[in-house]
């Protein structure tokens, strides 16, 4: 990869970005990009490009994801993708999606992945208030964000980011660091060298050395992995039996939001949503007969654990899931929880390698070995 820095002018890290962008477009390094941009109401929303005049308002840095976007990449490259797209996307997208092209629902032919250095999101709704009350400016966000430092006032990033320990995005043709550094003077554009001669070409200038913003992202990430560790470890303890389970479950409604945000669960008919799982009226009178009361609607601890068995082992801890429960029920760490005790056990690390083979696709004898 080489190193180039992207000046920033008047303090506004956003508008040197999008500008980034315009040049990619532009200049045809890529046809087309799907990024974050702003709009009305407070919110980034993500978008697909193709003239360069669309892309002013362009925000991929917002500290702010409603959704994560590698279903999107999914979405569009399933059936086959012909012109070569840059899409940007945070560590948790990327390593979801190198898991989604495992299981044969996305394809990474012409695609240009865009990585961004990532410290987190902040709760669409949380977000959004903070933007109308004018107590969160993007630009200024950054420097502070830069140096670890993510809460407003009093407000901090979602849980699941806090204990994110992937700062960069791996798998990058193309990478903008931020973290370490003086923003409001430069961003970080690392480069494959593929890419190299299109994007050195763009305004940028050489980065020289960057052992401050080396440091400071191993710290951040020494720092995160302690108190993810801590965390879950004190989660463990949590879900550690069925009736601990069924208490952590009890304010579930079923309503599926945590499998429709995740970006593993790709099935596109749930067998929750099956004639399996439609039971006539007898059955429920039966079951209440027989136990006194039962909890309706039905089989919620069942769902998730059939979640967990399907997407444990390429769960990358992105907490869409978790933002989406109505009922606030920890789920994000419930999963992570759960879906680390399956990748410890095949020393499985989601995202980290497209060759590396999925868990449940492979059988090795000393799988049968206690553990």
């Amino acid at each position: 990869m080489k190193k180039f820095i992207l000046k920033v002018e008047n303090n506004n890290p956003p508008a040197a970005v999008a500008g980034f962008m315009k040049n990619l477009l532009a200049q045809g390094v890529v046809e087309a990009l799907m990024l974050q941009q702003n709009v009305k109401g407070g919110v980034a929303v993500q978008t697909l490009v193709r003239d360069p005049q669309s892309v002013d308002d362009a925000n991929p840095l917002a500290p702010i994801s409603l959704q994560n976007a590698a279903r999107l990449v999914a979405d569009l490259t399933y059936r086959g993708l012909q012109q070569k797209v840059g899409v940007v996307l945070r560590s948790c997208e990327v390593r979801a999606l190198v898991e989604l092209v495992k299981l044969q629902q996305a394809n990474m032919d012409n695609l240009v992945i865009i990585g961004v250095d990532c410290l987190g999101t902040f709760d669409p709704g949380q977000y959004r208030e903070l933007i109308k009350a004018g107590k969160l400016n993007a630009a200024e966000w950054l420097a502070k964000a830069a140096n670890g430092q993510t809460a407003v006032d009093n407000i901090d990033v979602r849980l699941s980011c806090r204990i994110c320990n992937h700062v960069t995005a791996e798998h990058a043709d193309l990478h903008i660091g931020w973290v370490g550094m003086d923003v409001n003077s430069g961003l970080l554009v690392e480069v494959d060298d593929g890419l190299a001669d299109q994007v050195g070409g763009l305004g940028l200038s050489d980065a020289g050395d960057q052992a401050k913003r080396n440091e400071a992202v191993q710290k951040l990430i020494e720092a995160r992995t302690e108190t993810r560790n801590n965390l879950l470890a004190e989660y463990s303890e949590r879900f550690n039996s069925m009736d601990k389970l069924m208490d952590e479950l009890s304010a579930c409604i079923k309503c599926s939001n945590c499998r429709q945000s995740c970006p593993i669960c790709f099935c596109r008919e749930c067998v929750f949503l099956s004639p399996i799982f439609q039971y006539d009226a007898e059955k429920y009178l039966q079951w209440a007969e027989r136990k006194g009361r039962i909890e309706m609607p039905t089989d919620t601890v069942l769902f998730h654990l059939t979640r967990v068995n399907h997407m444990g082992a390429s769960c990358v801890g992105c907490g869409q899931c978790e933002s989406a429960c109505p009922s606030n029920i920890p789920v994000g760490l419930m999963f992570q929880v759960l879906g680390s005790k399956i990748q410890d056990i095949f020393e499985y690390v989601p995202g980290r390698d497209l060759e590396e083979a999925l868990p449940l696709s492979t059988y090795k004898e000393v799988e049968l070995e206690p553990r």
